[in-house]
């Protein structure tokens, strides 16, 4: 819009924003006719002061919703942070100045009205609930001179909230040490009020977990496990817990987080008098997690969990990684911009990490930039059961899982790909492996055994394959899946480095691999030659595949075995045991 009376409503309406910009174009020749340049002696913020003077000279501005440029994304914000993402402790004080620095170059008085109140709300919001203002000190004093200069700045008239208005005024006036004391006791009297609303049970639990919890005693013989964020009694987090529980019966009190308690209720472990099942983020979850000696757990805790110094954190991870992670990846497109920042610091409080190899170990120092020193590559605690279990065991977990005895097992776990999502955390999928061609042809032999990703478990339907498909995709131990099955259909899930200990045949029904090798994730492995199965594109493939399982197999026989010992070397049945002498004390 030029500089209409609509577009003039338009162009003071996005001075609202004009401090969280997109795109301007800008005439060179503009600029130096009217003396426009950005002050280096502010490198945070330069931006504010020019744009303000550009506003400021500007006789009219035409806009368009066409992206003109794409603007690079700093999503590592470790290792190559943008100046937003940078902490600098001066931070706060030098977007004031920058805003005071504008206003001295601008005469419109509707602009110094919109400068005003984005200085307002920058106190109100963001620079008294800083750990800055807890004491009035020398950069408070300079914060509230400036903003003294900017609010006696000629504008036009602004309206205050009754609430907010005797701090500003105190401001404005310069009765600064008035103002402090007014603002701490609002932002106080609304965390109180916070504190208080009984939605707000979560901020409760932070707070006395971090003002209470923090300033007792570690319990010295007590360990929290958790699996899978709470969803599950599985992988390492169960394998050290049932060696404590076999090996030091009398030792330990074991603390299990366990969304659901029903998923263990015949389980004979959670009959012993020192095991005790609590709900994630309930008050219980708060107390055990900060007082616990020990707490392993196979993701990533809380950003906020404060880990004392006599604490140790076990992150047993949950896979040989094929696919890269984090600090590997070039961009994060379904998870929180801050993805890579959260993880770095969640990581820093693991004091050990287990890797099932040597591969594992190089992989996890370089994408989760861990300390080599820290890591365990002692074998997965979760795979010594692959080694350990009784000849009928595989019988007796068909007839758990009510799968007819009388028919062989092909266990589907394909993984979830990063563009497979609606939003942030909220996970789509739609099954390509056509069950129906599956049912005709091997119906009489087989059934399908489906492990879908837990992003997207949720979004299965079955309906009309009862008899010859099967839903685990919440059953809490992958293991029993692995042990009942007899052929391993996957795609780029790392489920095939664990299957791949019982020697038994893996198929790769990979159909979108381009697509997933070069635009979503890449691969830290060779997946077109050094893979223990052939990748299937079509369904077509699939079946001839399994219809022809033996040749198939002889014809991997020699990859699969120099798979096996690359990757399966360590994996001998007591994993565990090497994690518990040298970690639980």
């Amino acid at each position: 819009h030029k500089y209409t009376q609509y577009g003039r409503k338009n162009y003071f309406k996005n001075l609202n924003y004009q401090f969280k910009l997109h795109s301007f174009i800008i005439r060179k020749s503009f600029l130096i006719e009217n003396n426009i340049y950005f002050d280096n002696d502010n490198l945070l913020y330069n931006d504010i002061p020019f744009l303000i003077e550009l506003y400021n000279k500007t006789p009219y501005i035409i806009q368009t919703n066409t992206k003109l440029y794409y603007k690079f994304v700093h999503n590592d914000p470790i290792n190559v942070p943008s100046l937003t993402q940078e902490k600098h402790e001066d931070r706060l004080l030098q977007r004031v100045r920058s805003l005071n620095d504008g206003l001295l170059k601008c005469n419109n008085t509707q602009i110094a009205k919109k400068v005003k109140i984005e200085a307002i709300r920058y106190y109100l919001y963001k620079i008294v609930k800083s750990e800055l203002f807890l004491n009035f000190s020398n950069e408070i004093h300079e914060i509230y001179r400036l903003l003294n200069q900017i609010l006696n700045y000629p504008s036009n008239e602004i309206k205050l909230s009754t609430r907010h208005s005797f701090e500003i005024n105190a401001i404005k006036k310069g009765n600064l040490k008035k103002a402090f004391i007014l603002s701490k006791s609002r932002v106080l009297g609304y965390k109180t009020y916070q504190f208080m609303k009984p939605k707000n049970q979560r901020f409760r639990q932070k707070k006395i977990q971090k003002n209470v919890f923090t300033k007792l005693p570690i319990k010295e013989n007590t360990i929290l496990y958790e699996s899978f964020l709470g969803r599950n009694y599985s992988d390492s987090p169960k394998a050290i817990f049932n060696y404590l529980l076999e090996n030091d019966k009398d030792k330990w009190n074991h603390i299990w987080i366990l969304n659901d308690k029903n998923i263990v209720e015949n389980e004979k472990e959670f009959k012993n008098e020192n095991v005790k099942i609590i709900k994630r983020f309930s008050w219980q979850y708060f107390y055990y997690v900060t007082i616990s000696k020990y707490f392993i757990l196979n993701m990533r805790q809380p950003k906020w969990l404060y880990k004392k110094v006599e604490q140790t954190i076990l992150s047993t991870w949950h896979g040989t990684p094929l696919k890269r992670l984090v600090f590997d990846m070039e961009n994060v497109t379904s998870a929180n911009k801050n993805y890579k920042k959260d993880f770095y610091n969640q990581s820093r409080n693991w004091d050990y990490l287990i890797a099932a190899n040597k591969y594992s170990e190089e992989v996890f120092e370089s994408a989760f930039m861990y300390p080599k020193e820290n890591i365990l590559t002692y074998g997965y605690p979760r795979n010594d059961i692959l080694h350990n279990y009784s000849a009928d065991y595989k019988h007796q977990i068909k007839e758990k899982l009510n799968l007819p005895t009388s028919k062989k097992v092909i266990l589907y776990a394909p993984t979830w790909r990063d563009d497979e999502f609606h939003s942030a955390g909220n996970y789509k999928f739609k099954l390509q492996m056509d069950l129906e061609r599956m049912r005709e042809e091997f119906g009489e032999e087989y059934v399908i055994a489906l492990r879908m990703h837990y992003f997207i478990s949720d979004n299965m339907d079955l309906t009309g394959f009862e008899d010859f498909a099967f839903d685990f995709s919440k059953y809490n131990d992958i293991n029993d899946l692995y042990i009942s099955s007899d052929i391993l259909i996957t795609d780029y899930s790392s489920v095939f480095f664990d299957f791949a200990n019982l020697r038994k045949p893996i198929l790769f029904f990979t159909y979108d691999i381009e697509k997933y090798q070069s635009m979503l994730r890449g691969f830290y492995i060779d997946v077109h030659n050094d893979l223990p199965g052939p990748l299937l594109r079509t369904n077509d493939e699939l079946i001839d595949s399994i219809k022809h399982i033996d040749l198939t197999m002889e014809n991997y026989k020699e990859k699969y075995e120099a798979f096996y010992q690359k990757y399966c070397y360590l994996e001998d049945g007591n994993a565990t045991q090497r994690i518990v002498n040298r970690v639980i004390k």
